[in-house]
């Protein structure tokens, strides 16, 4: 069934004949202009209220507040220095969230789905978005329906309709109840046809509600991380409102400020309390979410339609990969040499005349193809298991001359049935030529192919067993035989024909070889040395999952489907423990997502490409749709891969990590600074009677959030295991770094009068410690610098000298040092000289490392199973010497190839062993925090204890990153 054949008569195109054969590119041009694009309009901010936005929200206006009360106090200069911060974050803001949108906007043009559509009367791919009316498209099972079609050929689809009618039963199409028109947004769940589109866009039946729901999917969305972290910004803040009402009654009451200088009281705890307001934060996550999310795109060939996959990557313990295409390459290859023939009996049925072959069993292996051929879509030469068939059929009439040729010009397709995933097979009806006889000719899973009622009644529309079943040990036989060729990596297709309103005849078995990919067996350790469990499930032969897993370096404890449906903690227990599982139905894939989920409290990842992956990957918290994905299985992930294998998984774990160390690391450094200036102003207040100038304290609250906004570009390192976001962990990081370097402040001052700063006379003398304008101007210095440097120490693994930040980082926190330094020179009333500087300098470098030292004393107890890095220089100098292979085209010596394999797994499994015999140095710990090895061999470590929160991320530009047309459009 060519897309270029006759489509068959269709009673509602009435006059419309010329449309049978699809629209050449002009007529399709022109109706583009005529009725537009297929997409629905996706409501844009306008720019105006993203510059008003900058100025809305908890933290912006206080500081507006605190502008207006400074004006109302008639303190100018703070007012313009207030004035100023406001408007420099809300220009950072407004620049840093066009420069996402933008980005985020690249990420959803990746993702627009394509389709089959005939033009100029040739198959092209085109973008969803390309059809107007009047085109031919080919819809299969897994696809969602671009434009409201109507069926001209093909199949009878079944289609899932629940997200218009929410019914939960499948539709036929045609039928006399539903008739022929499908409606956008709707899965294809089987069957395959032409169809031609009538409606795009708005004009659609979707598309006409398309305002209220793209209205809806605007809405902003805040992770589960963010508000947890905005929890304990709040709580910093309300304290430092309590701090700053304190304030105000000790210094008002106990110290009489409120006679001597009621307006100093007050800005001074106003300024405290400004702060304690990490106005840039929110800011700092979206932006390094957004930019982790373009460079996963762009680096890793990785796309996520939703920001929340960004921490689920980062966080994923276990992996369910699927065999086919992902471990593998799916390009399968038939090994002419092993096609095993049953008996000729069934030959006899097909062709009468076969035995007049001088050459039998020749002729047999012939027609066994041909026969294969026959029950294929010739139109579907990228599809695994066709694809292989037409590649196997145009080898074997060059390397066996004119003879298969011959043989197959005596019969003609009729129409095919093609393959769904209950059914597992393709049925086609064929004409014999010499006698106009039919017969019927299936191929597909050797169990479903000989008897059709193997493992439950299915829906197909033909059930049949086939007649050599029998005859007594045949069965046997073919299950042996079939094992046999499973047992030595090859996949079988079984074959079966016979006369129409007769009995079907076996006719034997395609052996075909799908080889691991060349870089899969290194991936898969990668991922177990980064601490991610990989497990597979296919829907494959056991002793294939079993061979594969094997030449891959995965565990081999692979059981049969039927294991995940125990129930109850055995079949949970089984799941946990088993290396995967094979002859998978789709429910058993979804039940190994929940199970791990349910009882082990595990984040799971799952890569799936059918239709019937769908559930299992909407079920995961990372459903990972590979290459070539049926829109189905698109829609229900959270990431799509743009490229063939398992590495773009692995890439995507190695950048997710890096986006969650900027995060927390930007986090526990804002609230480690906040702590420090809250905790170290507060004691001079109340210890010392040390009142800063307001303008010091929102200038260094300035300084903190200008030069940190590249820290969204970091240079960071991924972390050797899943990363959780514990905010536990998160609060007493943060607390550690700040109370040291409040402690270090604290030594600052109360050594100022020693000989740090001059012009200072000794406390013993004076009766109390400095707090002239000279020594305000110090501390400032001091706290400013010794801030900026905090940022070293917080995004560092190890100690901060080992991990070098980005160059924009540096220079930006430089940068800020500097402008410190001559402004406490140059600017402020009693200015510091240039040795004063040189020791506040030199004195914060050495608090950096004091600070530095205990962050690791800290990760040395409550980080003791740490596992440190991901060595990416290790990495890329192993990508070098890996030998990459031309994987567009299956192997030509099958054999061939799986020694290599199998040579190739045997060489690195004794470089691993060599390696993991190699000690530790003591230096590691120091370097990247590493105090175990990462290394998961069958199942994830430590589960059981493992506290965490699972986090759901998402930017505020609506979490769904998805191109709108109307097929992607779904109603809650």
């Amino acid at each position: 069934m060519a897309l270029s054949a006759k489509l068959v008569p269709n009673d509602a195109l009435g006059a419309l004949g010329a449309e049978r054969d699809g629209l050449t590119s002009a007529e399709a041009a022109k109706r583009i202009e005529e009725y537009g694009p297929n997409e629905i309009p996706v409501i844009e901010t306008p720019i105006w209220k993203m510059i008003l936005s900058q100025f809305v929200g908890t933290m912006p206006v206080m500081l507006e507040v605190s502008c207006v009360i400074s004006a109302a106090a008639g303190d100018w200069p703070d007012f313009f220095v207030i004035l100023a911060m406001v408007l420099v974050n809300a220009a950072l803001g407004f620049r840093e969230e066009m420069k996402a949108k933008n980005a985020l906007a690249e990420l959803t043009n990746q993702m627009e789905s394509s389709i089959p559509c005939l033009r100029d009367g040739q198959t092209q791919s085109l973008p969803v978005s390309k059809l107007v009316p009047g085109d031919v498209t080919h819809l299969r099972g897994g696809a969602l329906t671009p434009a409201d079609v109507e069926w001209l050929e093909g199949d009878v689809l079944t289609i899932d309709t629940a997200a218009l009618t929410g019914e939960p039963l499948p539709r036929k199409y045609p039928s006399e109840e539903y008739g022929k028109l499908i409606l956008s947004g709707t899965t294809v769940k089987s069957g395959e046809a032409y169809c031609v589109v009538r409606l795009t866009g708005t004009n659609t039946e979707i598309g006409q509600g398309q305002a209220d729901i793209m209205a809806d999917r605007q809405t902003a969305a805040v992770s589960v991380f963010e508000q947890r972290v905005m929890v304990v910004v709040n709580i910093i803040i309300s304290l430092a409102v309590l701090d700053a009402i304190c304030i105000v009654l000790v210094q008002g009451l106990v110290r009489n400020g409120f006679d001597e200088d009621f307006k100093g009281t007050l800005l001074t705890a106003l300024s405290i309390l400004i702060a304690a307001v990490p106005i840039a934060l929110p800011l700092v996550l979206q932006v390094t979410m957004a930019i982790g999310a373009y460079r996963m795109a762009t680096d890793h060939h990785a796309i996520v339609t939703r920001m929340s996959a960004l921490q689920d990557i980062a966080s994923m313990d276990v992996l369910c990969s699927d065999k086919t295409g992902t471990l593998t390459t799916a390009k399968m290859s038939i090994n002419l040499e092993k096609i095993w023939t049953a008996k000729k009996e069934g030959f006899n049925a097909v062709d009468p005349y076969l035995y007049r072959a001088p050459n039998q069993e020749l002729a047999q292996q012939q027609m066994l193809l041909v026969m294969g051929i026959l029950a294929s879509n010739p139109d579907k030469k990228d599809d695994a298991i066709d694809g292989a068939l037409l590649r196997a059929w145009d080898k074997m009439k060059q390397e066996q001359g004119d003879a298969p040729g011959k043989m197959k010009e005596g019969y003609e397709q009729l129409d095919l049935t093609g393959f769904n995933p209950e059914v597992k097979r393709t049925v086609a009806t064929v004409k014999r030529l010499y006698d106009d006889r039919k017969l019927i000719v299936a191929k597909g899973l050797c169990s479903k192919v000989m008897d059709t009622s193997s493992g439950g009644q299915d829906s197909g529309k033909l059930q049949w067993t086939c007649e050599e079943c029998k005859e007594e040990g045949f069965l046997e036989m073919v299950q042996k035989t079939d094992q046999e060729l499973s047992s030595a990596g090859y996949k079988t297709i079984a074959v079966a024909a016979g006369i129409e309103g007769e009995g079907m005849h076996f006719l034997g078995l395609l052996p075909m070889i799908d080889p691991p990919r060349y870089d899969t067996a290194i991936t898969v350790r990668r991922l177990m040395d980064a601490g991610v469990e990989v497990k597979m499930i296919t829907g494959d032969h056991l002793n294939i999952a079993i061979e594969t897993a094997r030449m891959v370096g995965m565990a081999t404890n692979i059981l049969p489907g039927e294991a995940t449906r125990e129930g109850g903690h055995t079949g949970d227990e089984t799941i946990r423990q088993s290396g995967g599982f094979a002859q998978v139905l789709p429910r058993d894939k979804r039940e190994c997502v929940l199970a791990l989920q349910r009882s082990y409290e595990l984040v799971v990842g799952m890569t799936g490409d059918g239709v019937n992956d769908a559930p299992a990957l909407s079920a995961a918290q990372c459903g990972i749709a590979v290459e070539d994905a049926t829109d189905a299985a698109k829609n229900a992930a959270a990431m799509i891969l743009t490229t063939e294998g398992l590495s773009a998984v692995f890439g995507a774990v190695v950048e997710s990590r890096k986006i969650f160390a900027r995060l927390f690391s930007y986090v526990s450094y804002r609230l480690a600074a906040t702590i420090q200036i809250l905790l170290y102003l507060s004691i001079l207040v109340y210890v010392f009677d040390c009142t800063l100038d307001p303008l010091y304290v929102i200038l260094l609250a300035l300084f903190n959030d200008v030069t940190m906004i590249p820290v969204a570009e970091d240079r960071q390192t991924a972390a050797a295991e899943p990363q959780h976001a514990m905010i536990g962990h998160l609060i007493g990081f943060s607390m550690t770094l700040g109370v040291f370097q409040s402690v270090a402040s604290i030594i600052f001052y109360l050594c100022m009068d020693m000989g740090l700063v001059k012009g200072i006379e000794s406390h013993t003398k004076t009766g109390h410690y400095p707090t002239s304008v000279h020594a305000q101007n110090a501390i400032w210095l001091q706290v400013s610098i010794a801030a900026e440097f905090l940022i070293f120490s917080a995004r560092s693994p190890g100690l901060f000298f080992f991990s070098r930040p980005s160059t924009e980082l540096f220079i930006s926190t430089m940068l800020g040092n500097v402008l410190s330094t001559l402004l406490a020179v140059y600017a402020f009333p009693e200015p510091l000289d240039a040795q004063e500087c040189l020791i506040v300098w030199a004195y914060d470098l050495c608090a950096l490392l004091a600070v530095d030292l205990a962050k690791m004393v800290y990760k040395f107890i409550h980080e003791a199973g740490d596992a440190g890095i991901i060595d990416e220089y290790e990495l890329a100098l192993e990508d070098e010497s890996l030998k990459k292979e031309d994987e567009s085209q299956p192997p030509v010596d099958p054999e061939a190839k799986l020694r290599s394999v199998r040579e190739s797994m045997k060489m690195m499994q004794q470089n691993s062993m060599r390696l993991s015999q190699k000690g530790r140095s003591s230096m590691k710990f120091f370097a990247t925090g590493q105090q175990r090895s990462s290394r998961i061999m069958s199942q994830s470590s430590s589960m059981a204890n493992k506290s965490f929160t699972k986090m759901r991320s998402s930017m505020v530009y609506g979490d769904d990153l998805r191109k709108r047309t109307p097929a992607s459009i779904r109603f809650k």
